[in-house]
């Protein structure tokens, strides 16, 4: 069991370096690196500690929570020379850089740091659950729903986290050509745009403009994760990838829209989930009543945690939906088990399953595009145009 176990760790390790590739160079570096030290085998004793701290915990969320337990000891100034590697620790104090031996490598300060601070990080592998709050998700939900052109809906998210997409429609996106960045397709939001996606391929995206109010923002998550305390958003910004500066700053400003809701008609309310197993309760209980605008749905980057990859949330939300007195959207960015392959690594299939309960036919799916998992390119599909031609009759 043991060497299955490291085998298992090894090439999840070597896959996330593998993804990390091109897009966050000190990340793949790092996961090159723990993966190279577990396929060395029992005999290192940081490779033990590793099978130890990790024995009950999924390998996909292993190498997740190693990589933020040491982000968490960095950005709170116990990360040693290794912070010197971090530029969302420069970028926060820029002496940080100045710390760095001239004869530690890479390995050496993150083997030294992950030594020092061993049992705190054995804690946070054993204790704390993966948090996604990557904050370009929200426009899986948003540009569907302004091409729908819906004044009003009640939006739930399942696997919230802290809620963060929730208040996408109080930031700002920006569509633009992936053959000519400088060429914007579509833009949501006020100015400047605080995230870009390039997409390619053809696609007609009509006029839009985000407007919408929304009446209730209802989470769901198996631990919702609280922002009530400075240590809460730490640990938040632990899991954004520490070379990806940008990153951070749209974390904060997504804490910031998030508070500027919380004395609004429609604060963010985040209650416990299971899924798949609550979902149809939690949908029966949590929403307010009654229900006085159209319903969204969505989730990103969620059937990977779930038991059965999510196969069962499709019946569930088309029974629910097909009761309701309002049209039901549910947007999903998540792998396509059962599909064609995506694009790129990791990349997930923007699918949208609609419900208009006008008495016409009952609910249908559409795949609109490809899109990588923070939401920072996206390929169309042929579902998008007829996405638009059926719901802009709506």
């Amino acid at each position: 069991m043991s060497n299955l176990r490291l085998s298992e760790l090894e090439h999840r390790f070597r896959s996330q370096s593998q993804f990390a590739d091109g897009y966050s160079p000190l990340y793949a570096s790092l996961f090159a690196i723990v993966a190279g030290w577990l396929a060395g085998g029992e005999g290192d004793p940081l490779v033990r500690w590793l099978l130890d701290a990790a024995a009950d915990r999924a390998p996909l969320d292993v190498t997740l929570l190693l990589m933020a337990g040491l982000h968490r000891e960095v950005l709170a100034g116990r990360g040693g020379d290794l912070a010197s590697y971090y530029p969302t620790a420069i970028a926060a104090s820029p002496e940080v850089a100045a710390r760095r031996t001239l004869a530690v490598t890479l390995p050496v300060a993150l083997r030294e740091a992950i030594m020092a601070r061993r049992e705190p990080l054995a804690e946070f592998i054993r204790t704390a659950n993966v948090q996604t709050n990557e904050t370009g998700r929200g426009l899986a939900w948003l540009l569907p729903v302004a091409c729908l052109g819906w004044p009003a809906i009640h939006l739930v998210e399942l696997g919230a986290s802290a809620g963060l997409n929730l208040v996408a429609d109080r930031r700002s996106y920006r569509i633009a050509d992936a053959a000519d960045p400088a060429r914007t397709i579509v833009e949501l939001g006020g100015d400047p745009p605080q995230f870009t996606a390039l997409a390619r391929g053809a696609a007609e995206i009509p006029s839009v403009a985000c407007c919408l109010s929304v009446r209730s923002r209802t989470g769901g998550d198996i631990s919702p994760f609280a922002l009530h305390s400075a240590a809460d958003e730490l640990t938040l910004a632990s899991f954004v990838w520490g070379d990806q500066v940008w990153r951070m700053e749209k974390l904060r400003e997504g804490i910031a829209a998030l508070r500027e809701v919380e004395s609004s008609a429609a604060p963010v309310s985040v209650r416990p989930l299971r899924l798949p197993y609550d979902l149809s309760s939690f949908l029966a209980s949590e929403l307010p009543q009654p229900l006085v605008a159209p319903v969204v749905i969505y989730n990103t980057v969620v059937t990977m945690y779930l038991p059965d990859r999510g196969a069962s949330l499709r019946d569930m939300i088309a029974g629910w939906a097909a009761m309701q007195p309002v049209p039901v959207l549910w947007v999903q960015w998540e792998p396509w088990w059962d599909g064609p392959p995506p694009p790129g690594k990791e990349w997930q299939a923007w699918t949208a399953d609609y419900w208009p309960n006008d008495g016409g036919p009952a609910g249908h799916r559409y795949h609109l595009a490809w899109v990588h998992p923070h939401g920072t390119a996206i390929e169309w599909a042929a579902g998008w145009a007829e996405f638009l031609r059926i719901t802009m009759q709506s």
